[in-house]
């Protein structure tokens, strides 16, 4: 382990706990602690769903780029996000033809399209994954990606025929959903849960993972299961992904540029990259929601223009100021 992991961890924790702070004073009137019950009934519960939200997407991100050997690969290659976008603004229009829609049976819909959308990947990348075995070394990576991409056109092509026949009444509220908000999110169990148990699931053997991610004959000669060690790092990704679309929407860009701005800062091994990757996406989607609440107050942005608005510009300085041979 290098020197310099235990100080990237040691900032992230800070980091975090700093971010929760500032979530907890950041109001759509402004910066400030209000009254103890607006604290706690409104704020408290969207950062710690917003939080959840950053870290589930962020470790998404890593799995998904330690399984496809590829920096690029994000938790929306696989589709979930897409089946869950279908999911939540299906439930907008429902409440529309029946009713308002809550935010139970928005996070319901969109719980409900990710699960389906899993499914479907499974489905089809089941005899991929056991076909290519050991010997698929570049076969299995690039056809997840593959089966991913399609899925996702898949469902674009719904949400933009959703989006089309919605009521001008409800298309503002569902063009921010797509966006990223978390506006009124009090449902945080959710996504905590499907954090805490991806991570159950991948944590106690993620050393098997820096040994796919070096190629799979090398890792079988170590011992790993290579078939099933895949379908489980899918399942969980698909887990994560689901669980945090389901909460705070379809919140772009973390699960991309936090693993990958750890490793450029030096923390590559898979047993160290997998928590700080959470505690690095939570920390920036709760200082990005912060923002959004008060850089027009009173009027809330979309917490995913911010993300990608701040992000952007701080994920290519790094690249361009990173040291010779940093990257893996």
């Amino acid at each position: 382990m290098s020197r310099r992991v235990p100080l990237v961890l040691s900032l992230l924790a800070a980091g975090a706990l700093a971010a929760i702070v500032l979530g907890l004073a950041a109001g759509s009137s402004g910066w400030g602690f209000a009254a103890p019950d607006i604290v706690w009934r409104i704020r408290a519960p969207r950062v710690l769903a917003g939080f959840g939200a950053g870290a589930a997407l962020a470790l998404s991100g890593a799995l998904m780029q330690l399984l496809t050997r590829n920096a690029l690969a994000e938790p929306y290659v696989l589709g979930v996000s897409g089946g869950a976008s279908v999911g939540a603004l299906s439930a907008i229009l429902l409440g529309a033809l029946g009713g308002a829609a809550t935010e139970w049976t928005i996070a319901a819909g969109a719980a409900t399209g990710a699960f389906a959308a899993t499914l479907l990947l499974l489905a089809l990348s089941w005899r991929v994954l056991a076909r290519s075995g050991i010997s698929g070394v570049q076969e299995a990576p690039v056809s997840l990606v593959l089966i991913g991409v399609m899925i996702g056109s898949a469902t674009s092509a719904v949400v933009t025929l959703l989006l089309t026949f919605a009521p001008e009444l409800q298309l503002r509220g569902m063009v921010f959903w797509l966006l990223g908000d978390l506006n009124g999110a009090t449902h945080w169990s959710a996504v905590w849960a499907a954090l805490l148990l991806t991570l159950a699931l991948t944590w106690p053997w993620a050393h098997e993972l820096d040994w796919l991610a070096r190629g799979d004959a090398w890792a079988a000669t170590l011992g790993v299961p290579v078939v099933r060690r895949r379908r489980q790092v899918l399942v969980a990704s698909a887990l994560a992904t689901g669980g945090a679309v389901a909460t705070a929407g379809a919140v772009g860009f973390v699960g991309l540029v936090a693993p990958h701005a750890l490793r450029l800062l030096g923390v590559r091994q898979a047993p160290w990259l997998l928590p700080a990757s959470a505690l690095a996406g939570g920390s920036f989607v709760v200082l990005a929601d912060a923002a959004a609440r008060t850089v027009a107050a009173p009027v809330q942005l979309p917490v995913g223009v911010i993300s990608a608005a701040v992000g952007v510009p701080a994920f290519l300085a790094l690249m361009l100021h990173r040291p010779r041979g940093s990257s893996r």
